[in-house]
């Protein structure tokens, strides 16, 4: 900034004047706008519909995965909460937060300041008639420079650093809601997979017995050689689909032995056991939207974002306005000389204080554009707060509408399979007495085989859409409400790294510790 400073005694005067009316008044002159938070679209209720049956549950229950009633899964969740890496980062992404809101409040204190000292000793010989001299001074200075915070730059920068702190939290928060739903759909998929490989073998043996028979019929005149063909094709085509599936619940373990920082044997461990798809839970209760606006961390994240962008326009309107500074310079010395004349000073000090006022005038169109930049970016924040509204919106009929669907589709692929199963036994038996031909007998083994994978896809995929759901509603990061974001032994090696203070781990009633999960609103944003 170009700025034209002021010395003269009479414009001192007038900033002293000035100074000491900002500190009366308390320093309550904040330019720029107090954020209040924008205006959004709500339904009153949600217009798609779970069936009866699955309604009445709390749906932002913090643990939601233990609805499913496997322990397994409970244990991977909890595995990935204390592990997982990605987690982590977000965790350190408050540290930073914390670390740069310190530093914006220490704007309020003087910004500047320097303490000098030092000590000479001269010794000369004497030279001619000259006698010998000895001299020794010694000198304190200190200075500190202070920009008052008339116009609320300061504050309102502390402002914005306090939303980005809760920002950071939110993506936290974020984070562990996209974590457990990632960890439940990699294991929902993967025991989907193994059953759907369980069904393949068993129709494999199935078919192969087939065969065994046909070849049987064949080998005596009861059969012809493109039944035995036509049983090897379908031995042949179920042998075929077992690989794929092999191959997707090896991507799938290997997803979770990311999600968790363990090694792949040590998830395959862990996968030992039970292999059924978890049931889905049939009572969630998915609310009413206004209720995204403190579930959904991501709802959440984009308010803030809008808060500490609306502060910002404060910051830099408050650049257009003089500044006022003062300036203290207090400042010791002493010393004593030996030789001609032999003359000590002794002791001096030295005060010094100014006030001033600069103001700017070659800058100001840059400063009115700077102010404009911020504001475009705050309605854009506004606009993206919105739009993650209704996209919260959406993906909440979404899931409930896929959770509805898919368990429609489940009963029915469960009565597919039975009736398919049945008509397997009928055309077996039919063609063992000679009733029909084998076209029959394969026909129905093939609907049968397509049932059984339906069926497990299904179960797989009614598992995976109340998953949805819960990552919709954003459940799951009540879990980790007042633990440390970071795991105790992170947190240790950064602590005998830097001294952190208390930024690791602030006392609850600090503006530094994490806050709940309600908005901002405008009296907040204000007194922030």
């Amino acid at each position: 900034m170009k700025a034209v400073p002021f010395r003269s005694p009479c414009l001192v005067g007038a900033a002293c004047i000035v100074v000491a009316a900002s500190l009366a008044l308390g320093g309550c002159v904040t330019v720029g706008p107090d954020f209040k938070e924008p205006d959004v679209t709500l339904e009153d209720q949600w217009y798609e519909s779970l069936p009866a049956a699955a309604q009445h549950a709390p749906a932002n229950e913090a643990a939601w995965w233990t609805a499913f009633d496997d322990p397994v899964l409970t244990a991977l969740e909890q595995r990935a909460l204390e592990r997982n890496l990605s987690l982590q980062i977000a965790g350190l992404h408050i540290f930073k937060a914390r670390a740069q809101l310190a530093i914006s409040e220490q704007d309020l204190l003087p910004q500047s300041g320097s303490v000098s000292g030092g000590a000479n000793h001269i010794n000369t010989s004497g030279v001619g008639p000259f006698p010998p001299t000895h001299l020794w001074a010694e000198h304190l200075h200190v200075s500190a420079g202070w920009e008052l915070d008339f116009w609320g730059k300061y504050r309102r920068q502390i402002e914005s650093d306090r939303a980005q702190l809760r920002v950071s939290e939110a993506a936290y928060d974020n984070a562990l809601v996209s974590l457990f739903a990632d960890v439940a759909n990699a294991y929902i998929d993967l025991r989907a997979l193994e059953q759907r490989i369980a069904v393949a073998q068993q129709n494999l043996k199935s078919v192969q017995q087939s065969l065994a028979l046909t070849q049987s019929r064949y080998r005596h005149g009861a059969a012809t050689q493109l039944d035995v063909e036509q049983a090897a094709t379908l031995v042949a085509e179920t042998e075929a689909q077992i690989p794929p599936l092999v191959k997707a619940r090896a991507q799938d373990r290997d997803t979770l032995a990311v999600l968790l920082a363990d090694p792949v044997s040590a998830v395959d461990a862990q996968l030992q056991g039970r292999s059924a798809v978890p049931v889905p839970p049939t009572q969630i209760d998915a609310g009413i939207p206004a209720d995204l606006l403190r579930r959904r961390p991501d709802v959440r994240q984009a308010a803030l974002n809008a808060a500490a962008q609306s502060a910002l326009i404060g910051v830099q309107k408050a650049k257009l306005y003089p500044s006022l500074s003062l300036t203290g310079l207090f400042g010791m010395s002493s010393g004593e000389q030996h030789g001609i004349g032999l003359y000590p000073w002794g002791s001096k000090t030295l005060g010094l204080f100014s006030a001033g006022i600069s103001v700017p005038i070659l800058e100001r169109g840059q400063l009115k554009n700077a102010v404009r930049i911020q504001d475009a970016a705050f309605q854009e924040a506004v606009f993206d707060y919105q739009n993650t509204v209704l996209q919260a919106q959406k993906e909440v009929e979404d899931a409930i509408a896929g959770l509805r669907t898919s368990l429609d589709a489940l009963a029915a692929s469960s009565r597919a399979v039975d009736a398919s199963q049945r008509a397997l036994k009928l055309a077996n038996a039919q063609y063992r007495s000679g009733d029909v031909t084998y076209d029959t007998v394969l026909d129905a083994s093939r609907s049968a085989l397509r049932d059984g994978d339906s069926l497990a896809q299904n179960q797989g995929i009614a598992a995976l859409a109340a998953v949805s759901l819960y990552r919709a509603l954003g459940g799951g990061w009540e879990v980790a409400r007042g633990q440390q974001v970071v795991s105790e032994q992170i947190a240790a090696q950064m602590a005998q790294r830097t001294d952190w203070g208390r930024l690791l781990n602030p006392p609850a009633n600090s503006p530094l510790a994490r806050a709940g999960a309600s908005g901002i609103s405008s009296g907040e944003a204000a007194e922030k």
